[in-house]
């Protein structure tokens, strides 16, 4: 309910109720996305409600894409709430682009609580949920990190119940297949939502070199459908579908009542996921602090389009990662720390007219007097 005005299931019922009562609509940047288009309350102290999972489902049967964006601290958190996106994931992947990581494996339950937790402060930061130019909280989910969840099934269950209390996350993401069922029957029958995530599952690699599509086979791809269909049938609220050909995860979402969200699957998903700094071309890896540096060198070379170049330990990124900066975030914040290093070594910063504070002359004064047996060194 906003101020007082009956929420309805059916979008057109919430507009005849908003024009009834005068109460405006929340629109910028929120069109198109998950269940966010909604009255905003007339009074200024009644906080923005949060995204929930009920949302989502119901932006998926009425057919609107759905959006999910990483997280791993509180700026790119904050930044996730004002983008207007329907989910955000703290996920493993922090691992790689936070921590540094070669494999998201190394990701620990308490770097992961860590990370969650300044997510979390930022999605629902006080200021925000007041301020009707901001869109609503997005719903979030906690990956759970490899090995959480493996042991026994009271481990597994404690460890998730961990999450969602020193979190506050509304979902925790497993990786895995029909070995997680009993597990999410289980946890959803405690009240706690899952969301699943089938086809490449990272986690189960040392490294991304190992990485490859899945679903390639009809016998493999009919077996994710049947993972799918039993994780659905579990109680997961969501399936993320990552790696596989776009006509198997179409076919995959079209045969599920949940919605799917997509990562390198094709536009036939329910919705698409990317990591933040992938999206924002940020610095996650040397491989790309090397590019940047090397289009600054080059006359002709762009910082902004520079391709990282491959290593071992970090692999050229997959095709389906797309930057949307321009220029990129990562040749933008070298570029800035360089000119910022240029400056204190030129001794143009700090500026002492605009940039430095003052003493009243008198004290300054006294202040010499009392330093006079002082030597300088």
């Amino acid at each position: 309910m906003w101020a007082g005005i009956p929420m309805r299931r059916c979008g057109d019922r919430i507009l005849r109720s908003c024009v009834a009562a005068r109460a405006p609509l929340c629109t910028s940047s929120l069109r198109g996305s998950a269940w966010p288009v909604a009255p905003v309350a007339a009074d200024k102290h009644v906080p923005l409600p949060r995204i929930t999972r009920h949302d989502i489902q119901r932006s998926k049967d009425s057919g609107t894409p759905l959006v999910c964006i990483t997280a791993f601290d509180y700026p790119t958190g904050l930044a996730v709430r004002g983008a207007g996106a329907d989910m955000c994931l703290v996920g493993d992947s922090l691992a790689n682009v936070a921590l540094g990581y070669a494999s998201t494996r190394a990701l620990t339950l308490d770097a992961s609580i860590h990370h969650a937790r300044s997510v979390h402060a930022a999605l629902h930061a006080v200021e925000l949920q007041y301020d009707r130019r901001c869109p609503r909280a997005p719903l979030m989910i906690v990956d759970m990190p490899f090995g959480s969840f493996i042991g026994s099934m009271d481990e597994a269950v404690g460890n998730a119940v961990r999450v969602v209390k020193e979190t506050q996350a509304a979902a925790i993401k497993m990786e895995g297949s029909m070995e997680l069922v009993p597990l999410v029957e289980r946890l959803t029958s405690a009240g706690i939502d899952v969301m699943g995530h089938i086809g490449l599952q990272p986690q189960h690699f040392g490294d991304a070199a190992g990485y490859r599509v899945q679903g390639t086979t009809a016998e493999n791809a009919l077996s994710v459908l049947h993972t799918a269909l039993a994780l659905e049938k579990a109680g997961c609220f969501s399936l993320v579908i990552e790696c596989m050909p776009s006509k198997v995860a179409e076919a995959i979402s079209q045969r599920l009542q949940i919605p799917t969200i997509g990562i390198g699957a094709g536009p036939g998903t329910h919705g698409q996921v990317l990591v933040c700094s992938d999206v924002i071309g940020d610095l996650a890896s040397p491989a790309h602090v090397s590019s940047v540096l090397a289009g600054m060198e080059e006359p002709d070379s762009s910082s902004t389009t520079a391709q990282a170049v491959p290593t071992p330990m970090w692999p050229a990124p997959p095709k389906f990662v797309r930057c949307f900066a321009e220029p990129k975030l990562g040749a933008t914040r070298l570029a800035a720390l360089r000119r910022f290093s240029e400056a204190v070594r030129d001794r143009k910063f700090p500026d002492n007219a605009t940039e430095a504070y003052r003493i009243k002359s008198q004290e300054w004064a006294a202040f010499e007097r009392a330093i006079v047996d002082i030597p300088r060194r």
